[in-house]
């Protein structure tokens, strides 16, 4: 019962954390509001009994993905008049809603139609060698397709660079 309340408190403050991260005006702000998230995300890994994936998430996105992104932010010249703070029509805040309110109906319909058994656990759930097992057995393709496209993109930021510098 306790984890549940736990589950429910922290995705309110990570859906809350997500919306800082959109809604902030400032870059550095929003790098911030999406660590606290990623930090959050691990503790959602902790509570569903995955402390790899805890790990992997606090490793990698709060270690080098928002480490690289605040990088970035800060090596562009962001002066404070380009800072211009979000402001969203009415019509945009109706649209946004609506479009809440249908995802919500379909998370909903979709609880109702799937029922899972009380109790119901994957046997390693998060566990190093499952992950290992399932990767290199039923995804090794899209898996070597994501690393072929993010060392296509490595490339891609070398060449923009050199092009940039006139080297």
């Amino acid at each position: 019962m306790i984890s549940h309340v736990l589950i429910a408190i922290i995705s309110v403050l990570l859906v809350a954390a997500y919306l800082a991260a959109v809604l902030a005006g400032n870059p550095v702000y929003s790098a911030l509001s999406m660590g606290i998230a990623f930090f959050l995300t691990a503790l959602l890994f902790v509570l569903l009994g995955a402390p790899f994936l805890a790990a992997v998430q606090v490793i990698i996105y709060v270690g080098a993905m928002l480490v690289l992104f605040l990088f970035i932010v800060m090596m562009f010249d962001l002066n404070k008049s380009s800072l211009t703070p979000v402001r969203f029509k009415p019509s945009t805040i109706l649209s946004y809603f609506l479009i809440m309110l249908v995802l919500l109906t379909g998370f909903f319909v979709a609880r109702s139609v799937v029922r899972m058994p009380s109790g119901f656990a994957i046997t390693g759930f998060g566990s190093a060698r499952n992950i290992g097992f399932n990767l290199m057995h039923y995804y090794l393709l899209p898996f070597e397709l994501a690393s072929f496209v993010l060392l296509v993109g490595v490339f891609g930021a070398i060449a923009f660079i050199k092009n940039r510098r006139g080297t």
